[in-house]
């Protein structure tokens, strides 16, 4: 008993300790690295909402320099910043079997044919798992957002997906998430805190300033 107090207090004792630290302004990295993501989490999406209040207002967001990219006639960009991507797309998965072959005892036999139907099922069920359809290629990539296009740079390319290609888009800046549709090539996902701002262009490209005002999952940016 007296150990277990001891250690109820010595565990109290540390979160006073911490209590008056974090009062002094005194944080630890890991507290300060939380913070600091909840700040530019909470600052993106103030700047989501300001965009989409500039262009509700018929304005023109000021634009951004970039120079990897060669600008459409008339493009402007209004934002390059970090997002999450992915690709929605199955692929083809080739697996071997193994026959295999056993000698001897009918039990062993038996044995040996039932561990092998067991190994084949198994990878089986492997390949068709890896061949699904599956939000694929996971990664931070750089993300440029312009009045005609959303542009990302994945695994070192540069890829252009144009509004105008779009067939179906779910903006859901609730969950820091955008889905595209394209009817050529596979949806195109892009998430995190700046994915509201790439939303709402795209929604504004695609729907009109209309859409952008009354779009369900943007009532959100209210």
């Amino acid at each position: 008993m007296p150990l277990i107090l001891l250690v109820i207090a010595l565990g109290q004792g540390i979160s006073v300790h911490r209590r008056a630290r974090r009062r002094k302004g005194h944080f630890t990295r890991a507290e300060l690295s939380q913070m600091g993501e909840k700040q530019a989490h909470a600052q993106a999406w103030e700047n989501a909402r300001a965009f989409r209040r500039t262009l509700l207002s018929g304005n023109v967001p000021a634009s951004v320099d970039q120079w990897n990219v060669p600008p459409y006639a008339g493009e402007r960009f209004f934002a390059a910043v970090p997002m999450t991507y992915a690709r929605y797309y199955g692929q083809d998965v080739h697996y071997s079997s193994g026959g295999g072959f056993a000698y001897g005892h009918p039990a062993f036999v038996i044995g040996a044919m039932a561990v092998s139907g067991i190994a084949n099922g198994i990878a089986r069920s492997n390949a068709r798992a890896q061949a699904a359809e599956q939000w694929r290629d996971w990664q931070t990539a750089h993300v440029l957002v312009s009045n005609r296009r959303l542009v990302v740079n994945a695994s070192g390319r540069w890829l252009s997906f144009d509004y105008g290609a779009i067939t179906a888009v779910f903006p859901e800046v609730r969950e820091l998430t955008l889905v595209c549709q394209f009817p050529d090539s596979s949806p195109l996902l892009l998430q995190g805190s700046h994915s509201p701002l790439a939303a709402i262009m795209t929604t504004f490209a695609t729907h009109g300033r209309d859409g952008l005002a009354r779009h369900p999952s943007l009532l959100a940016l209210d």
